[in-house]
């Protein structure tokens, strides 16, 4: 990362997605056992599956912008997740490559406005809203979070930690509710109690970027 200037660029991003699905994968039974009280229980695996391409095909494009890092990661959700889960966030990731385009770098307005769009698809093919105990739960925050700190046009490493404070703090609070959309609304009351597994992943991808991008700051201090 461009510590003078606050910009992230592809080499950044290519760490920040591996970053993601090492966590990801440390966390995969976990994941799973969320997805247990309301769905196959394979969750942990897929979306570590997902990751693991990504990380691979992005490791063979040194020098990639930022925007071709995240769109093959959108590709690697679509082509080996399946399910809602992958099309939603391989949505997602598709989201944040349409914003950045053809951009050499990230700053943190176009990360904040990146997050939003990202959201915002996954909002709408997901047909979910706030407080239906889904992946929009943890993202909703993290947008709002992603652009105060634009606005306070704070560095790009405050933005990754306050919007992965926000997810976090998002999926956190799925616990107590009842699902009301996908796949989980099926399960009535029984969900009530047990974060949503989607929510949980978005928290922990946001963490981990929180993470890369210290240690990319202390590696080029």
């Amino acid at each position: 990362m461009n510590v003078s200037t606050n910009l992230l660029t592809g080499t950044d991003w290519q760490r920040l997605i591996a970053a993601a699905a090492d966590t990801v994968e440390a966390h995969a039974d976990e994941l799973s056992q969320l997805d247990a009280v309301t769905g196959d229980g394979d969750h942990g695996v897929n979306v570590t599956t997902a990751l693991g391409h990504a990380r691979n095909q992005i490791a063979h494009n040194d020098g990639a912008p930022p925007g071709a890092v995240l769109s093959a990661t959108a590709n690697s959700f679509l082509d080996h997740m399946g399910g809602a889960a992958g099309a939603l966030f391989g949505s997602f990731f598709a989201g944040l490559a349409a914003r950045i385009g053809d951009a050499d770098t990230v700053d943190v307005q176009m990360f904040a406005d990146a997050v939003a769009i990202g959201a915002a698809i996954v909002a709408k093919r997901g047909k979910a809203e706030p407080g239906d105990k889904t992946m929009v739960d943890a993202l909703i925050p993290a947008v709002v979070a992603a652009r105060q700190a634009a606005d306070r046009d704070s560095s790009i490493i405050e933005a990754l930690q306050l919007t992965a404070q926000a997810a976090r703090k998002g999926a956190t609070a799925t616990s107590a509710m009842t699902a009301s959309a996908g796949r989980a609304r099926y399960a009535g009351e029984k969900s009530i109690g047990v974060q949503d597994p989607g929510a949980t992943t978005v928290a922990l991808i946001f963490e981990a970027w929180a993470a890369a991008c210290q240690d990319l700051r202390v590696d080029r201090q």
